[in-house]
């Protein structure tokens, strides 16, 4: 997870992870990012969603008294609401000037934060096969994630501004399906071979294999705005992975022009979206197939707790809708965004 540090009082995003992170042991855990202003926290190996966010609360709460004396604090958002990418410093690792070099304008805009969840896989086929059963859903992934409506500034009238940022790469944006492993090792070995990456690393697509981990990554997630959001957002992914991955039922690809119209629609409208249904075509109210789609992954293998989670967080995106929606009243009760990031600090439940 990727969180923002900034400045207690003003609500600035400030360069305070070096800092930060010579204040603290080094650990695997907690690691700078491409901006100085960003710390990435990552947990370890957990079989139930609840001891990641545990382990989650204690990385943040270990990040952020250190962070404390300096006059700092975490935002959980997709974007800082008012902060200008211009104004970022760049971490010293040689492999980030690399990027910067090589992508010039696109890398540095990206001032942007998201949620990354891995989820185990046996093979590299069942690796495939899951992803590919996944692409329909995928905006779903963001819909309820939804948590970056201002961009230095301004309000952008979508709900996740971050998205728009990310998929401006040329390896970013949503995967594609693939036959097998051996498909995706050509795509991936043809990149490398031309030059257009280093490493598997540089496919930053919104879903990829990580053969690193032995993982599917899901990475099109803005930054959930509360501890809640967050873990019903885990839940939920691992819900749907873990169904895919045991599923025998025949794969169903569904045009990538349904997909990225759903994508699209998430971007806009976060969870107050209408979601055409991959199955029936029909466009219905997302919270509502959600609450049909958990009854769907019941029967399938999903963890009966991560479903909990999930149904129980619907009834709170109903009443006050996402992340960017919280964000967006903050503003029209103040029409000071400065207040947007204080307020949101109070509210975000980690503590």
């Amino acid at each position: 997870m990727e969180w923002i540090t900034v400045d207690s009082k003003s609500g600035n995003q400030i360069p305070l992870a070096p800092k930060l992170l010579r204040s603290i042991p080094t650990s695997p855990r907690i690691k700078q990012e491409l901006f100085t202003s960003t710390i990435e926290i990552n947990t370890g190996i957990h079989q139930q969603t609840v001891t990641c966010i545990d382990e989650l609360s204690e990385l943040r709460l270990q990040v952020l008294e250190s962070l404390m004396p300096m006059g700092g604090a975490l935002l959980s958002s997709g974007t800082h609401p008012f902060s200008r990418w211009r104004d970022q410093r760049v971490s010293d690792d040689p492999r980030y000037h690399k990027l910067l070099n090589r992508l010039q304008w696109m890398a540095h805009r990206f001032n942007i934060f998201g949620i990354h969840v891995h989820v185990g896989m046996p093979d590299g086929d069942s690796c495939i096969h899951t992803m590919n059963r996944l692409l329909p859903i995928m905006p779903v992934f963001l819909a309820i994630s939804a948590n970056s409506p201002f961009w230095q500034g301004d309000d952008t009238g979508l709900c996740s501004s971050r998205v728009k940022i990310f998929e401006g790469l040329s390896q970013g944006g949503m995967p594609f399906y693939f036959n097998d492993w051996k498909d995706f090792e050509h795509c991936a070995g043809r990149l490398m071979a031309t030059g257009s990456i280093d490493s598997v690393r540089e496919i930053w697509w919104e879903m990829r294999p990580h053969p690193d981990f032995g993982t599917l990554e899901i990475r099109i997630g803005d930054m959930p705005a509360t501890k809640a959001d967050t873990a019903a957002y885990i839940a939920y992914v691992r819900a749907e992975v873990i169904a895919a991955k045991n599923s025998e039922l025949p794969e169903a690809k569904v045009h990538p022009s349904l997909i990225r119209e759903n994508r699209w629609r998430a971007c806009r409208y976060g969870v107050q979206m209408e979601i055409i249904d991959p199955i029936s075509e029909e466009p219905v109210p997302l919270l509502s197939w959600i609450g049909k789609r958990l009854e769907w992954l019941a029967k399938h293998g999903a963890a009966h707790e991560d479903l909990i989670v999930v149904k129980e967080r619907i009834n709170t995106w109903k009443k006050h809708g996402d992340g960017a929606v919280r964000q967006r009243k903050i503003f029209s009760q103040s029409d000071n965004i400065n207040d947007v990031v204080y307020q949101m600090h109070q509210e975000d439940g980690w503590r």
